[in-house]
């Protein structure tokens, strides 16, 4: 065995495939990655993720893996594009080393072993190119696909990056560490996420290694040539838009002196109280007290002022730090350290579970929802607020460690896909987007001048503190009835279906 081997036998290589449809082509190929991973000193894995396929496609992969058992598969119960499934997979993923293939074999497994020592050089991501020529690599393309090719390169260049050459070659290779960083921020769902991907990689300081490949035309791509190409140029503007703040490399969780500012300002200031508010609002319209009550991500306590009246509480963060706030706040709360992906929490321990602005902290959500799920009791609920709408991303959300903002439809496909139904879904703080829209679209024209902290940490003069939070009241008496048409804020509640498939 060669040092090479040597060094790689110890290493874990995780294969993501994402398909739809593809129960005609799948086998073959599977077959040749198995016989391939045979060759090899790492240990393999390969995740199939069907992204709500209507043919047998999941079938054929279970008939697989009763003979292959490091083969696994992830079912989407709908189609939610491309960019989506491979971030379930990656989110799954065990190895050291992340990649993901196409189904159809445009390019062979060959290429893992050939490139897997660019890692052990110090690259974090490594992707196949079309576009640069190998002594022994080559590409067989039709000519229209690599005219339209270059030209969407080209508007890459100029908008997003200059220095790949091929952003959407279906062979990317990434070391563990930046998987959570990256896909975390991903907004794209669709053939567009390469750009986004390596836009956000570029920009986070990646070091990004573009190699030749094979690379060989298969039929019945279901890529519209067209459609799909007008949609991806749409989306280099999409990515400029949504990312043009830099990105706060320096912190994981929220800095102690933010949630200093949290604990010296929540029992007085106007957005603190008035979402205290909502939460009064909505947990009356839904039950009122029912019993044991999980605050999700407790922060420094405060929602606990208002949890308590309707049950017996419990909480858990992910920080010491906010903890230590916690306990000085909410003596006599049962507390634990906790990643919202992973509770220490017994199944069916709860009837509410409360995440107030926790998941667009949380690198996989759809693994908090499940956890969510786990530990609530049948017919338990889930009282969910989170940042609304992307146009709004500033340094702000930045300060606050977010990783997304989000749309309606996000959450209602989140609920979805991890069995929930919701009961109720609207906007808050209609009057706080007036004043914050055009603000934040100010600090996108100078994005790179603001200064990285939230929009919380001071309190407003009185008179004015005072009459955002009767604004604010009014607009949780509002919603008893009404829907607001738009807000700084979602909320959801989502209704635990027995019995349902997480």
């Amino acid at each position: 065995m060669n040092i090479n081997s040597t060094l790689t036998s110890h290493m874990m290589v995780s294969v993501v495939i994402p398909c739809k449809n593809e129960a005609g082509r799948l086998p073959a190929f599977l077959e040749i990655l198995r016989t391939y991973i045979q060759t090899r000193p790492e240990r393999f894995e390969v995740i199939v993720v069907d992204d709500g396929s209507t043919d047998q496609t999941s079938s054929v992969v279970l008939n697989i893996q009763t003979n292959w058992p490091i083969l696994r598969l992830i079912r989407n119960p709908v189609n939610r594009g491309k960019g989506f499934a491979v971030k379930r997979g990656f989110f799954a993923a065990q190895g050291d080393i992340v990649l993901f293939l196409d189904a159809d074999g445009s390019t062979l497994p060959d290429e893992i072993g050939r490139n897997l020592h660019f890692f052990s050089e110090g690259y974090d991501i490594l992707i196949g190119s079309r576009a640069i020529p190998g002594q022994e690599q080559g590409v067989k393309a039709k000519w229209y696909r690599r005219f339209i090719g270059r030209i969407f390169n080209g508007c890459v260049h100029a908008f997003l990056f200059q220095n790949i050459h091929d952003t959407q070659c279906g062979f990317k290779m990434f070391r563990r560490e930046v998987v959570a960083p990256l896909f975390s921020r991903l907004v794209l769902n669709g053939f567009g996420f390469d750009i986004e991907l390596l836009y956000l990689a570029v920009k986070l300081g990646f070091r990004i290694k573009e190699v030749p490949i094979v690379w060989v035309h298969k039929d019945g791509s279901k890529v519209s040539l067209w459609k799909d190409s007008i949609r991806m140029f749409v989306n280099i503007l999409q990515v400029r838009n949504w990312h043009c703040t830099p990105i706060n490399v320096h912190d994981v969780n929220i800095r102690t002196e933010e949630l200093q500012f949290m604990s010296d300002l929540e029992n007085r200031h106007w957005w603190f109280l008035s979402k205290a508010q909502l939460v009064r609002v909505l947990l009356k319209a839904h039950g009122g007290r029912t019993g044991n009550i999980l605050d999700a991500g407790c922060g420094t306590g405060f929602n606990f002022t208002v949890l308590k009246d309707f049950g017996r509480t419990f909480g858990f963060d992910i920080t010491p730090q906010a903890l230590h706030f916690c306990r000085k706040n909410t003596a006599d709360v049962p507390l634990s350290l906790s990643s919202g992906q992973s509770l220490c929490f017994k199944n069916k321990s709860f009837v509410w579970v409360t995440a107030l602005d926790l998941i667009e902290h949380i690198s996989d959500p759809h693994k908090a929802l499940c956890e969510f799920y786990r530990v609530l009791q049948d017919d338990g609920r889930v009282l969910l607020t989170v940042p609304a709408l992307r146009i709004l991303w500033s340094q702000h959300d930045e300060a606050l460690c977010h990783f997304r903002r989000y749309e309606k439809k996000d959450v209602r496909l989140l609920a979805e896909d991890t069995g929930f139904e919701i009961e109720r879904i609207g906007f808050f703080f209609f009057t706080a987007f007036l004043v914050v829209f055009p603000i934040r679209l100010l600090r996108r024209l100078r994005a790179g001048h603001g200064s990285m902290k939230s929009d919380t940490t001071t309190l407003p003069p009185p008179f004015l503190n005072w009459l955002l939070q009767k604004i604010c009241f009014f607009e949780s008496w509002v919603i008893r009835s009404l829907s607001l048409p738009v807000g700084t804020t979602i909320y959801a509640v989502l209704k635990k279906k027995s019995g349902a498939a997480v």
